[in-house]
């Protein structure tokens, strides 16, 4: 069953479209005025939106017109009396899916709201699609966290507006932002990662804008920059704080206005890219202590995601280890279930790649078919003995370790499925979620 929100100041009219809505098979919540009407949004996440123009307090269709970005994840349908031509064409353009003109003919507002909510459906659909396709590029995981991510991501993903990824180093905002380039409409366009620090400062500007034959000793022809070649795409800006100070200014324009002009040349280009960055740097300390630009940091900033450092999502660390062993080896290798438990139990200050780049040389050094804790400890620093975990000093850190090392092969096994897990164990999924919880092997809920 659908859900709409049908938001109009006029309550006789919300009474008869609700129930008229209602019999036509539809699940239907009501709004008389704007503030309500973004309330009801948040909490019922409808799968359409009906909305009148005219809403108090203002009770202008301009005041209308500015609540349609705040539903445009969902189709909008404008109702209004004033249908002139010009109402349309703003409505619309403001992200409005369909406008109809009040007093609402039924057979018109069904056939609008079919045709509305199969685009919806489409749309989840290759949502899911998309949302797989995270999952064959890596974005493994099933944590509240990354679940709040992928989220995210779904979301942002269609957006025309630059993304600022932040997190700590090792965990994944390449693949965040592959993930926006996968989930927007430039997604058959090239993505071109640029990483900031790894090119000196004095080839930078070549490199992005590219630059005309005989503009400096060794030009010996035209050659595209990497905006060039990202045309349609998406630019990824990795490690944008290593941004050289006057390499910032001449970013500015092109951040700005959409254009940029190769070196040795006069005349600007277009550039058509949506702009991506990335740090695990502080960029506000940066601005406040004069190594970032403030309006460069402005125009990057846009919206931001953050990624979760791997000791945020420690329940996410056996199903990763799992798909990097089957990448890292085209044997069919198998973590032993006291290796899922060292692996979840290890602190990760290199986060997701510091665990991928553990369990792919533990493949390589593994003897027959099973990867063992010793292959791991080895792999990590070279003497398994010395990182081997100490024996439990008490009775309780005995159970603890017992109960960790459980939890985790469970989970392992039922692909982290709480329920089927905590079946597995015997106990029941609020239960196995508190002791996860203690454990440390799950954040507790804020």
């Amino acid at each position: 069953m659908s859900t709409l929100l049908l938001v109009d100041d006029e309550p006789a009219f919300l009474r008869l479209a609700a129930a008229w809505l209602e019999k036509q098979g539809h699940r239907v919540v009501t709004a008389a005025d704007g503030a309500q009407a973004r309330d009801l949004f948040q909490r019922e996440r409808p799968d359409l939106v009906l909305l009148d123009l005219v809403m108090p307090p203002e009770r202008t269709p301009e005041a209308g017109l500015a609540l349609v970005p705040a539903f445009a994840a969902v189709p909008v349908v404008v109702l209004t009396a004033h249908a002139e031509h010009e109402l349309a064409l703003r409505a619309v353009a403001e992200g409005a899916w369909d406008f109809l003109a009040k007093p609402v003919e039924p057979e018109l507002l069904r056939f609008v709201v079919t045709r509305a909510l199969a685009k919806r459906g489409l749309e989840r659909e290759l949502a899911t699609l998309r949302a797989a396709r995270m999952e064959e590029d890596g974005m493994v995981g099933a944590s509240p966290a990354i679940l709040r991510l992928k989220e995210m991501i779904r979301r942002i993903g269609p957006a025309e507006v630059p993304v600022m990824v932040l997190g700590p180093s090792g965990s994944g905002k390449e693949l965040v932002a592959r993930a926006l380039h996968a989930a927007s409409p430039r997604y058959a366009s090239p993505f071109v990662p640029v990483h900031c620090g790894a090119i000196p400062a004095e080839l930078l500007e070549s490199e992005l804008f590219g630059h005309l034959k005989g503009s400096f000793t060794g030009a010996h022809q035209d050659r595209q920059g990497l905006v060039a070649a990202a045309h349609g795409g998406t630019l990824f800006l990795d490690e944008v704080g290593e941004m050289p100070p006057a390499m910032q200014v001449k970013l500015l324009r092109f951040l700005q206005e959409g254009t940029y002009t190769p070196v040795g040349g006069r005349q600007p280009r277009m550039a058509d890219v949506r702009v991506i960055s990335a740090t695990h740097r502080d960029l506000e300390t940066m601005v406040a202590q004069g190594s970032l630009r403030e309006d460069f940091y402005y125009r990057l900033k846009g919206l931001i995601l953050r990624t979760p450092a791997l000791a945020e999502r420690r329940e996410d660390v056996a199903l990763l280890a799992v798909r990097f062993l089957t990448d890292a080896s085209p044997r069919r290798l198998r973590l032993a279930p006291d290796a899922l438990a060292w692996l979840s139990e290890q602190e990760w200050p290199g986060n997701v790649r510091e665990l991928r780049a553990v369990v792919t040389t533990a493949a390589a050094l593994a003897e027959g078919d099973i990867v063992t804790v010793a292959d791991l400890a080895f792999a990590r620093s070279g003497d398994p003995s010395a990182l081997a975990p100490a024996p439990p000093a008490t009775l309780a850190e005995a159970v603890a370790a017992l109960e960790r090392r459980m939890i985790t092969t469970a989970l392992a096994s039922t692909g982290n499925n709480h329920s089927a897990a905590a079946r597995r164990l015997g106990l029941s999924r609020v239960g196995l979620l508190k002791m996860m919880t203690r454990l440390g092997l799950r954040r507790s809920a804020p």
